[in-house]
């Protein structure tokens, strides 16, 4: 049952993959219409708008480490309790 923890990671991972592409396209869309919002961002504030640009890109990457982050808050204590319960048995 101890491997099941790394099926229950790969999920939060791919889970927060997946919302932070969302949020990514959500911006490209934006942009697209003519809405320029990171477009903007660059002519306003320089060198920080670029910086923000460059976090935006990057949005899906932290939603793994975030989804990843977040199983590990949500089940990390079932599954000390799993590997207590097996009392170092091995497989």
């Amino acid at each position: 049952m101890s491997n099941l923890k790394y099926v229950y990671y790969a999920f939060g991972g791919f889970i927060g993959f997946v919302c932070g592409l969302i949020i990514q396209m959500i911006f490209m869309m934006l942009e697209r219409s003519g809405t320029l919002v990171l477009g903007k961002l660059a002519e306003d504030l320089g060198v920080v708008g670029r910086i923000v640009i460059y976090l935006i890109e990057g949005i899906p990457y932290m939603g793994i480490a975030f989804g990843v982050l977040l199983v590990h808050y949500l089940f990390g204590h079932q599954f000390q309790q799993e590997n207590q319960n097996d009392g170092g048995k091995e497989n």
